[in-house]
């Protein structure tokens, strides 16, 4: 099996130096929130000891370790040291806030039936944007699911063998590829690879055993 190298160490706000993540899948990561202006929300949350999941913003080689705020139903709703806010549907990005260009919700009934199954194939998914005039707008897309290798993710805690699932998604005029590296014991998301919208570029996240 094939082992990714480098892991996510930074697991607190007050603890964070910086990291720098080397694989060409899931692209470099710096992780550089020392200094960064902690929002009461997070702290109370960092001192509850609350779940902690890593992220990546891919394209401005940036990251940090997030806490869970509240679960509801299959929605987890995730906050950063700055109060930015990731909402996650079965491990799978369902919206944001406070990222700039928000992406509001995203339909994911089918396609998160190929990622947990492990199953090839088509789907829809439906993303809500607001757009410049704070209006919802939303896109169709068309995704494409393959399911790859078989690949040993090393996280904090130890090492997890999972299966790839692809997904290539297109509208009329956008285009994005997702990753997702899926435990196949507990269909868990272990490891992915997102794309958030034309603003944010993709979202990378890793659990923390």
């Amino acid at each position: 099996m094939k082992r990714l190298a480098g892991v996510f160490v930074c697991l607190s706000a007050a603890a964070c130096g910086t990291v720098v993540e080397d694989d060409s899948t899931i692209g470099t990561t710096i992780t550089s929130f020392k200094g960064a202006e902690i929002s009461p929300r997070f702290a109370a949350l960092t001192a509850a000891n609350a779940p902690v999941l890593q992220i990546g913003f891919v394209r401005r080689g940036e990251g940090s370790s997030i806490r869970l705020e509240r679960r509801d139903g299959d929605f987890e709703y995730w906050l950063s040291p700055d109060g930015a806010q990731i909402i996650l549907q079965k491990g799978v990005l369902h919206g944001t806030r406070g990222l700039g260009e928000g992406l509001l919700a995203a339909e994911l009934s089918e396609p998160i039936q190929h990622i947990k199954n492990l199953e090839p194939g088509f789907s829809d998914r439906f993303h809500t944007y607001l757009n410049g005039n704070d209006q919802a707008m939303t896109r169709t897309f068309r995704c494409n699911f393959e399911v790859g290798d078989a690949v040993d993710v090393e996280v904090v805690g130890g090492i997890v063998s999972t299966r790839q699932v692809l997904e290539n998604c297109r509208s009329l005029d956008q285009e994005f590829d997702n990753i997702y590296w899926v435990d196949p014991s507990t269909r868990e998301i272990v490891q992915s690879r997102q794309w958030a919208g034309p603003f944010t570029g993709a979202i990378s996240t890793r659990i923390v055993k």
